[in-house]
């Protein structure tokens, strides 16, 4: 597939620095022969009812549940596995193990209760211990990114066989969502070894999800049966069956010949699907383009501003992604779903003379880098070439495989390119979004205002007094001119007229559904 994103959705996921291999669309060019090797819907019984969901890549043949780091995986792990909780963009929890999630009165205290009952896929109970071993494994895991706050890890204790808490070092506004983020594993089973990560090979996986694992097959296919212990009550679908299918095109072909029930794609591949139901639906991904800092050419801010009023946002979004029917343009690092988001910010909309004057002094030449197999991101650099030979500035466009491009882009001393593409999938706290802007982090900014403005978001409970602080973030970081958002793009679920539920299901970043039990047919 396509691009790599900075992406750490819902879960609050998965490490906030990590860096996962997916694009938002698929468009990898090379042909993939695993379409030929029959349907694999045949690894179902003639009375079983099936859902066939293309996936792009070939997750491997191991799982760690707690460091999944790729779509696949991450769809895998919520298939068979639980968190106590999930969070919505509003702030709603969606409860699994967990029953409640109650603060004391100075907000350095979460005890959480379990419901009742729960067994794991083995029959074994569910506990307190569990819990407490998962979050343990997890902050090891984690090296004190997500549950670490002002440099000290929060601190996990059972209370009794039901009853867990969370003590915090200090407050935090985003501290819900954070303890989220890991899918509980049971301690029986991992308790004395190396870390959670189990072979696909063994054919077993212990969890709490609404599907059991039941088979790998290298190259074509993962496939589940439902759990008939799961918490939620028994799926609908007896066996989901996760299709690798790489090709774009043959995807298609599988979807319109009822070899597969679903599938994402892009937007210039929706034609002939109208007996299907076509889904766009919004993950909150930023589409971007993000100047070096460390670059000799960027180290003029004015400069750099110069470089933004040349561009046009709309035009670069509808050459991505076929029209504005799937994309939005917006200005800030926040996604607009964000309650936090403002357009109170600079803007740089397109100005040729004001572009020009900025730039005169500067360098002529540029050097662009992205990810040359993503079809998005090479029309956004063509539409970008083009918008700054205009103001007279010539650019070298750079299409690397994934593995340069990450090399390149996440090395905060590399001064070979000048500006970079990218795009991410963050949390719906704003605080999620430091590890991206913070000094030396991963968009390589270096502004102790904006370091200031995050540390006072973190602990500001009060929403309002919140919300002025992340209405002037949001300004300093435009104001840096290091970062030029586009927008924001839907991703495309295309899936079989027969299969119902998705509203149900719930559509969400990452995973594509909440709660794939809920889909019927």
């Amino acid at each position: 597939m396509g691009g790599k994103d900075i992406l750490k959705g819902k879960r609050l996921c998965i490490f906030i620095c990590i860096i996962l291999v997916l694009s938002v669309f698929s468009g990898c060019q090379d042909s993939n022969s695993n379409a030929e090797n029959g349907n694999p819907k045949e690894v179902s019984s003639k009375n079983e009812k099936t859902f066939t969901y293309a996936v792009s890549d070939d997750p491997g043949n191991t799982l760690n549940v707690l460091t999944a780091d790729d779509r696949v995986s991450l769809m895998m792990a919520k298939l068979v596995a639980t968190p106590l909780y999930s969070m919505n963009a509003d702030g709603s929890l969606n409860y699994y193990i967990a029953e409640n999630l109650e603060p004391s009165e100075d907000g350095l205290t979460y005890t959480c209760k379990l419901k009742s009952g729960i067994t794991w896929s083995d029959g074994e109970p569910v506990t307190a211990d569990d819990v407490v071993f998962t979050y343990e494994e997890f902050i090891k895991e984690d090296n004190g990114q997500v549950l670490t706050i002002n440099g000290q890890p929060i601190k996990v204790k059972k209370i009794d066989d039901e009853n867990v808490e969370f003590k915090l070092p200090a407050v935090s506004a985003s501290i819900k969502e954070n303890l989220c983020t890991p899918f509980i594993v049971p301690k029986h089973v991992f308790e004395g070894k190396e870390d959670v990560t189990v072979s696909l090979n063994d054919k077993k996986i212990v969890g709490t999800g609404p599907y059991i694992f039941d088979e790998y097959k290298a190259g074509e296919y993962i496939s589940f049966t439902k759990n008939p212990s799961y918490m939620n009550g028994k799926a609908n679908i007896d066996k989901i069956i996760l299709r690798i299918i790489k090709d774009d095109d043959t995807a298609k072909l599988a979807l319109k010949n009822g070899e597969i029930d679903a599938w994402i794609g892009l937007p210039s591949k929706m034609n002939g699907l109208e007996k299907f139901t076509v889904t766009p639906y919004s993950e909150g991904r930023i589409a971007y383009l993000r100047l070096n800092r460390v670059s000799d050419n960027m180290k003029d801010s004015e400069y750099r501003k110069g470089i933004f009023y040349a561009l046009d946002r709309e035009e670069i979004l509808k050459a991505a992604y076929s029209s504005m029917e799937y994309a939005s343009a917006g200005y800030s690092f926040l996604p607009k779903n964000n309650s936090y988001y403002t357009e109170n910010v600079e803007k740089y909309e397109q100005n040729i003379e004001k572009s020009k004057k900025l730039t005169a002094e500067g360098s002529r030449k540029l050097s662009l880098c992205y990810i040359g197999t993503d079809p998005a991101q090479k029309a956004e650099a063509l539409v970008i070439q083009a918008q700054l030979k205009i103001v007279g500035l010539d650019v070298e466009l750079n299409g690397l495989d994934q593995a340069a491009y990450m090399a390149a882009a996440y090395d905060n001393d590399n001064k070979n390119y000048d500006m970079y593409l990218g795009g991410y999938i963050m949390t719906f706290d704003p605080d999620g979004f430091r590890p991206l802007y913070g000094t030396g982090q991963m968009m390589n900014f270096a502004s102790e205002k904006v370091d200031n403005l995050f540390e006072q978001g973190k602990t500001e409970l009060d929403p309002k007094k919140r919300a002025k602080i992340y209405d002037e973030l949001q300004m300093e970081v435009s104001k840096e001119a290091l970062f030029y958002p586009f927008g924001e793009n839907l991703r495309i679920l295309v899936t079989n007229s027969e299969i119902k539920g998705i509203k149900e299901a719930g559509l969400v970043p990452i995973y594509t559904f909440e709660d794939m039990s809920k889909l019927s047919r």
